[in-house]
Order: structure tokens, then sequence, then C-alpha cells
């Protein structure tokens, strides 16, 4: 596998899981559990995740499609 490909499959994986974060966190959300644990922790992953996307973005290193995505 080439180095591009292992950055595109990267890229991939971190903006999938950025979007999954975001749906548990609305679950959480909607049960009231915004004060747990697990809900603070997940909103630190998805935080840390939106910074990597945020370096990516101001790169130009994102296609339109992807963002359409977030």
């Amino acid at each position: 596998m080439e180095k591009l490909e292992r950055f595109e499959k990267a890229l991939s994986d971190i903006v999938n899981e950025y979007i999954k974060l975001g749906k548990e966190l609305e679950k959480l959300r909607n049960d009231g559990k915004m004060k747990t644990t697990k809900f603070r922790e997940l909103l630190g992953k998805k935080l840390l995740y939106n910074m990597i996307i945020t370096i990516f973005k101001r790169y130009d290193l994102i296609d339109r499609d992807v963002l359409e995505k977030l």
C-alpha cells in the first residue's frame, strides 16, 4: 500500500469515527446523560478528531464530498 493510500484510509477512518461519535453523543444527550463519564470521554475524543480534521481542512487535504458528510 502506498503512502497516499494509507493517508486516504486514515483520513476516512478519522471522518467515520467523528461521525460515529457525533451520533453516540446525540443519543446520550437525548437520554439526558450529559454529565456521565462516558459522555465526557466521547466528547473529548470528538474534539480531538475535530482538531485533526481542521488541520486537514487548513491544508486543503479533504475533498468536498467528505466535508459534506460532516
